[in-house]
C-alpha cells in the first residue's frame, strides 16, 4: 500500500485553543444542515474541508458530534427505556439473583441500576472517544505528515454520517419492528453505510486506486472487533468503578455470580 494521499500533504488542523474548543461543545449551529446533506452525498469534500483547515463551509465535527449523539442517546432511552444499559448485561446469573444477592449487600438491582445509567451517560463520552482512537490512528498512519488531531476530525466526519443515518433509521424503523430488533437491525445497517462513506474519503484522500483503497479499506473492517472488545472493556472498568465508591462492591463479585451461590 504505497499509494500516496491525493490531496496536499499539509500538516492539517491543529489542537484546538481551549475557547475553540468550548464553542465545539456548543448547541445547535445552523450549518448542521449543509455539513449533514454534503455528509450524505459527498463525504469526501467534507473530509477534504477538514484536511484544508477551511472552516466556513461545514459545522464543526466535535460540535456536530455532540448534537448527533445526544438524539441517539435520547432516542435509545424512549425506544428501549432508561435501563438500556443495565447492570444484569454483566452477570450470568438472572435478575432475581442478582437482585437478591446485592440486597444482601445492602441495595438492590433498581438502585444499582439507575446509578449505573446515570454515570453511563457521564463517561460514554470518553469511553466513546478512547475507543474510537485506533480509527483515527489509522487515518494518521496512511498520512503520517498530517497531525493525529486532523486525522481525528476526518475521523469524525465519518462517524457524524454513520450516526445521522443512525437516527434516521431509528425513526422510520420504530412503528414496525419491536425496540430490540430496531436497534440491531439499525446497527447493522450503518455499520455497512460507515465502511461506504469511509471509502469514499480514503479513495479521495488517502488512496490513488481503486486496490489501495480496498485494501485500507479492509483494515478498517479488521479493526472493528478490535473497537467493540475496547468498548466494552471500557464499559467494564468504568461500571467498577461505580460499584466500588457508590456501593462498595466489585464488577467481578457480579460477573462471578452464578445461580444461587455467591462469590
Amino acid at each position: 500500500m504505497s499509494q500516496q494521499p491525493q490531496t496536499p500533504t499539509d500538516p492539517g488542523p491543529n489542537g484546538p485553543q481551549l475557547d475553540e474548543m468550548l464553542d465545539s461543545l456548543m448547541g445547535w449551529n445552523r450549518s448542521f444542515i449543509h455539513t449533514l446533506k454534503d455528509g450524505f452525498l459527498y463525504p469526501e469534500r467534507v473530509a477534504g474541508a477538514v484536511l484544508q483547515q477551511d472552516n466556513t463551509r461545514y459545522a464543526n465535527p466535535v460540535r456536530l458530534m455532540v448534537f448527533l449523539f445526544g438524539i441517539y442517546m435520547t432516542l435509545t432511552v424512549l425506544i428501549a427505556g432508561p435501563d438500556a444499559q443495565n447492570v444484569e448485561s454483566f452477570a450470568p446469573a438472572g435478575p432475581e439473583i442478582l437482585d437478591a444477592w446485592l440486597i444482601g449487600q445492602g441495595t438492590n438491582l433498581e438502585e444499582v441500576n439507575a446509578v449505573w445509567s446515570f454515570w453511563l451517560q457521564v463517561f460514554i463520552w470518553p469511553i466513546t472517544v478512547l475507543s474510537a482512537l485506533p480509527y483515527a490512528l489509522l487515518f494518521k498512519a496512511y498520512a503520517p505528515k498530517r497531525t493525529l488531531y486532523g486525522a481525528v476530525l476526518v475521523y469524525l466526519t465519518t462517524i457524524n454520517s454513520m450516526m445521522a443515518v443512525q437516527n434516521i433509521l431509528t425513526l422510520i424503523l420504530m412503528p414496525f419492528i419491536s425496540n430490540e430488533a430496531n436497534l440491531i437491525l439499525s446497527l447493522i445497517l450503518v455499520i455497512v453505510y460507515y465502511f461506504y462513506v469511509t471509502g469514499r474519503v480514503l479513495s479521495a484522500h488517502y488512496a490513488s486506486t481503486l486496490t489501495g483503497t480496498l485494501l485500507k479499506l479492509f483494515s478498517f473492517v479488521l479493526l472493528t472487533p478490535v473497537t467493540l472488545i475496547l468498548t466494552l472493556l471500557l464499559q467494564i472498568v468504568t461500571l467498577d468503578q461505580v460499584l466500588e465508591h457508590r456501593f462498595d462492591l466489585n464488577v467481578t463479585d457480579i460477573i462471578e455470580l452464578r445461580g444461587d451461590t455467591a462469590p
